[in-house]
């Protein structure tokens, strides 16, 4: 799936800069590619740069558990720097460069810079109906879904094995049996987007805005902080040392300092701070979030998202709680770390 998702990218790329300008003559696909590429520094913002911290921690699974649950396949002198910079630079390849050249000059050619809004939207509502009007949409399209398809089910082979191995290492559950349970749970909790949509007739998606606006930006981004502490503080040097074991290239010490211990922390709580003031301001720790108050409708469905946050947060907490009174018994009782290899 990983190759082909490249393959598709390329053909949709190839077409998309092909198009002319269908509504006006100043949309073409050139002027949306310069739509994203050229800063607008009006625009940076608390907002934006928290959606932008939480999609890049998304994507690359930080502070969600999947690229530990990962790292605990690696043997002992695989090289982690390597494997570093090769994850982040083909998944950013995929993501801004495959994907952002694809959807973003479409939108524009079709809705123009007001278009570009749509937010969750944009995938799943505006493209479909842009697919049907354009020449050759129908196959484009067959060729963009499935390239989300493959993408989300990739990542979907991540988001299930840290869970599934929660089970079977921590509740000896079978792994047949904890991954038919991992996946009705996430349809259990994804199904309100689908019912949303059949029992209002609206596309808002408040379930899932409501989801993102916390789990996929503020919450990872608070998560991340915790590890990077972790890493380069209460590990420290170890860190460092593990870092390197068995690696092409080294990581200087001044440079971990620098970035791990100083740099990347301070700047997530700088955006933290910023982030959580724009949250107030924005109305999202409201009992009805300023977002829906205009749709007292959806309001259940926004409440129904908070409930699910609460409840799955709860259960991660009583199960790291007994994980690790269990693991590391001797540690908490003795008071210092004990490390055997």
């Amino acid at each position: 799936m990983m190759p082909t998702i490249y393959i598709f990218g390329i053909i949709l790329i190839i077409r998309t800069l092909t198009l002319s300008a269908p509504v006006r003559p100043d949309w073409t696909p050139i002027a949306g590619l310069d739509y994203i590429w050229s800063p607008k520094w009006s625009e940076l913002n608390a907002k934006a740069a928290l959606a932008a911290a939480g999609q890049i921690f998304f994507t690359l699974s930080l502070g969600m558990g999947i690229i530990q649950n990962y790292a605990s396949y690696l043997k002992p002198d695989d090289d982690i720097v390597v494997s570093g910079l090769a994850t982040v630079s083909l998944n950013e390849l995929a993501e801004v460069i495959l994907g952002g050249t694809i959807a973003i000059p479409i939108c524009y050619a079709f809705l123009g810079p007001e278009g570009l809004s749509a937010g969750v939207g944009l995938s799943f509502v505006a493209l479909p109906n842009i697919f049907r009007t354009m020449a050759g949409g129908r196959l484009f399209g067959t060729l963009w879904f499935l390239l989300l398809f493959f993408a989300g089910f990739t990542s979907a082979i991540a988001m299930y094995n840290y869970l599934v191995a929660l089970l079977e290492e921590e509740m000896g559950v079978k792994r047949k049996v904890g991954s038919v349970l991992v996946f009705s749970l996430y349809i259990i909790i994804g199904l309100p987007v689908a019912l949303e949509c059949i029992i209002t007739k609206k596309a808002e998606l408040f379930y899932l805005t409501e989801l993102d606006n916390w789990v996929g930006s503020y919450f990872l981004v608070v998560l991340g902080l915790l590890e990077v502490i972790v890493t380069g503080w209460l590990m420290g040097d170890k860190a460092l040392e593990e870092m390197n074991r068995g690696g092409y290239w080294k990581v200087p010490k001044w440079f971990f300092n620098l970035f791990i211990r100083f740099l990347a922390p301070v700047y997530i709580v700088i955006l933290l701070v910023w982030s959580t003031i724009n949250y107030a301001n924005e109305g999202y720790f409201k009992l009805v979030p300023s977002f829906a108050e205009k749709v007292p409708e959806l309001i259940p469905w926004v409440q129904g998202a908070r409930v699910v946050m609460f409840v799955v947060l709860i259960i991660g907490f009583v199960q790291s709680y007994r994980s690790i009174k269990r693991k590391y018994v001797d540690e908490i009782r003795e008071g210092k770390v004990l490390v055997v290899r």
